[in-house]
């Protein structure tokens, strides 16, 4: 048996203020569940409506494409696509929210250069090429939200299992303990409290 358990009423004392500590921590880790969870709905609330905004981007993108295969034709709406080059810049940050590490990205993309003539295009060329570099943007966006979904959700994750164990386990191992050892001390005391009526009566004869 390891001495923290040993009847005595140090143990006792050194328990009772452990198992003090252990609630303090299991209500903690609710508090952090809780709040993670509602940082995780906003979050994907946002992925929701993000994934919709570029669903309808991409029905206006492929609706651009179309016209401009119709208007240049596709060799050389191939050939222009090909040519553009966009230079991008990612800047990924993190904050942290209850101890997960959420990305922020700070996106800059340089204004698209045209490497085309006018010659043989349209103005639906520049739209679709401009509209899908809006949907790289938005693509960006929503794979920082996926990122962000994803940690939150380990996280609460290990959180749960933390606040089941202290709630489930330590919790109830500690005042089973403790009750434990506050029996065997009341049945010493009436044990000694009962040799010393002997005493006191020989004591008295």
């Amino acid at each position: 048996m390891s001495n923290d358990y040993l009847p005595t009423k140090s143990n006792l004392i050194k328990l009772q203020n452990s198992l003090k500590i252990t609630k303090q921590g299991s209500e903690l880790l609710e508090r952090k569940k809780l709040i993670l969870t509602k940082q995780l709905e906003k979050y994907v609330e946002k992925e929701k409506k993000l994934k919709m905004q570029i669903s309808e981007m991409m029905d206006i993108g492929k609706k651009l494409i179309r016209n401009a295969n119709i208007d240049i034709g596709i060799d050389n709406l191939t050939n222009i696509a090909n040519g553009v080059k966009i230079d991008n810049y990612i800047d990924i940050k993190n904050i942290t929210v209850m101890g997960t590490e959420i990305p922020s990205a700070v996106h800059k993309s340089e204004i698209v250069k045209r490497n085309y003539g006018f010659y043989n295009t349209t103005n639906t060329v520049d739209e679709a090429i401009f509209k899908f570099n809006e949907i790289q943007e938005k693509l960006i966006e929503l794979a920082i939200l996926e990122n962000t979904i994803t940690r939150l959700e380990k996280n609460i994750e290990k959180v749960r299992k933390r606040s089941n164990a202290l709630k489930n386990i330590i919790i109830p191992e500690n005042e089973k303990n403790i009750s434990n050892i506050m029996d065997e001390l009341l049945e010493r005391e009436r044990e000694e409290f009962s040799r010393l009526k002997i005493v006191k009566k020989k004591i008295n004869y």
